[in-house]
This record gives structure tokens, sequence and C-alpha cells, in this order.
């Protein structure tokens, strides 16, 4: 008996699908795929394969559909589990964009996403950011630090050794990012004018200042003292998070001075407050060379 083909037509079943396509471009390094190694795994014809998707943008446009399908929670973030829930979704990131080959290069390089697969994984994480209070643009903005934060670092993975291990990362990342109250403090007048580094500045501060590298943690701390003044409301409170709880895991002696001294820094521009930087307080004072502690009696002072 003949089968019936995906054409109507009596003879072989279809040998082709999206599903297949995308199947097919997972089974190696698709920063590297190209149009014919595809045709040639799935055993059709370049020409076959064309009716079925314009070009390579395409094929990664169903690989992205497949991808974002892996790796977002089956549940709606809301007010109790949105904490969760992000790191539920960087965490399978990890694993799923780290099993295909390329994948995390390919998503951390400037390219044009797929507005309907990507477009709902940004959604369901703004999602979560409101949920946890930011207002519509600080939820955005979070999401952009965030995605970037993720991929990159995966991209990264294998290549910088001076790369935190991703759970550190991830927690020192979202310690800066999450509980951000947008509105400004009553004594905003006297704060320095809101301006802003940018995202792609900020991500970079995020990194060195979780990297296993001292030197770039420290000279992370020395832009951060330069740069004080160029920092938005937002901008100052993700540093100052990232600063407070980096030196409390700190073991070098000398980046803990550049940390404490940023966090001086930072404070001068009224645009953090204490819960910001609260695990500042688990830094014992007897762990703090003695010519640091005015840095740190300093701050205790000032915000507890």
């Amino acid at each position: 008996m003949n089968s019936t083909g995906g054409n109507g037509r009596p003879g072989r079943p279809a040998r082709l699908s999206r599903e297949r396509i995308a199947e097919a471009a997972l089974q190696g390094d698709v920063a590297t795929l190209t149009m014919r190694e595809l045709a040639t795994r799935l055993g059709v014809s370049h020409s076959s394969l064309y009716r079925w998707v314009p070009d390579r943008d395409g094929v990664l446009d169903l690989v992205s559909g497949v991808m974002v399908e892996r790796v977002l929670p089956e549940d709606e973030p809301d007010d109790e589990n949105w904490r969760d829930w992000l790191t539920r979704l960087a965490w399978a990131m990890h694993d799923e964009f780290l099993a295909v080959p390329g994948y995390a290069a390919h998503v951390a390089r400037p390219h044009r996403h797929h507005p309907e697969s990507f477009g709902r994984l940004r959604g369901r994480a703004v999602a979560a950011f409101r949920a946890g209070g930011a207002d519509v643009r600080q939820a955005e903005e979070n999401w952009t630090v965030f995605g970037l934060g993720v991929v990159r670092w995966l991209a990264a993975t294998g290549n910088a050794p001076e790369e935190p291990p991703f759970g550190r990362y991830l927690d020192t990342l979202l310690r800066g990012l999450l509980d951000q109250d947008p509105t400004p403090p009553s004594a905003a007048p006297s704060a320095a004018p809101s301006r802003s580094i940018g995202d792609e500045h900020l991500l970079a501060l995020t990194r060195n200042l979780t990297s296993e590298s001292a030197k770039v943690r420290e000279r992370a701390c020395e832009t951060i003292c330069d740069w004080v003044r160029s920092f938005d409301r937002r901008e100052v409170r993700t540093l100052a998070s990232l600063l407070a709880s980096a030196a409390v895991l700190e073991q070098d002696e000398t980046c803990l001075e550049s940390e404490l001294n940023a966090l001086g820094e930072l404070s001068v521009t009224g645009l953090f407050d204490a819960a910001d930087i609260a695990t500042l307080r688990r830094l014992p004072r007897d762990s703090v060379r003695p010519a640091d502690v005015e840095h740190l009696d300093n701050l205790m002072e000032e915000y507890f």
C-alpha cells in the first residue's frame, strides 16, 4: 500500500518538515552551519531545503523557537515566585544553550532575533521583573542586562578562564537587579543629575566585578570611581549591590579595599539605600585590614 506524503499525493512520506529541519540543525555547531551541510544531514537536495526555509537565518529562527520552548518555565511568574522563576530560567538557558555547540555564541553576537520566539522570552522575563515591583522601563532595562549577562557568560565558557562559576555570577547579577525601587528618594534634588553609562558598560562592569581575576575586579572598582558622576539611579543601585556582595565574598585584601572604596564613592551620589547593600552587614569587621576599617565603618554608620 502506498503511503501519502505531506503534499497529499501518493508516494513516499514527506522527507522534510520544520521540526525535522530544526532537529537536524541542532545536531551540530549552529554557529558554523551552512545550508549545504544541513541539506546533507537531512538527505535532501539543496533546492528542496530552500522550499521550506528562505535562508540560514530562517533555519536559525526555527532553532530559536525550539530553544525558547526548552528554556521557558512552564509556570507564569508572579509576585511570589518571580525570583525563583528568573533563576530557573537562567539555569535552563545554561543547560540547554551549552548543550548545542555554537548556540550561545550565536545568541550573544549582534543578530536579528526571531520576533516570535525571543519576543515571548523577553515578555515573560519582563513580566517577572514587573511582578517584583519594577516599572515598565526598569523591567525592560533589567531584562537587557540579565539576558545579555547570561548569554555572554555562556558564550565565554571554555574561552575565558577568568569567568566566575555560573551560580556565583547569576547570584551576584540578580542581587544587583532585583528589589530596586524605581522611585527616586525624597532627597533626590541634592543628588547628582540623572545620567547613564548604558547597559553595555553596566554589563561589562557586572562581569568584571565577579571575575575570578583579582586584577580585573580591582580595575572594575577603579572604573566605578572614575565614572561615579556618570551613573543613573538604577546603575548606582545595581553596582552598589554587586560591590556589597563582592566584598562579603572577597579573599583578596587589596580588592576588598577597592570594593569598599568604590562603595564609598557611590554613596556620595545619594542614589542607593541601605537595602541595596544589606549583605555588607555579613562582612566581619575583623576581616578588614586596619588601614581599611574606616571605609567599612563609614558605610555602616551612614546606612545601618
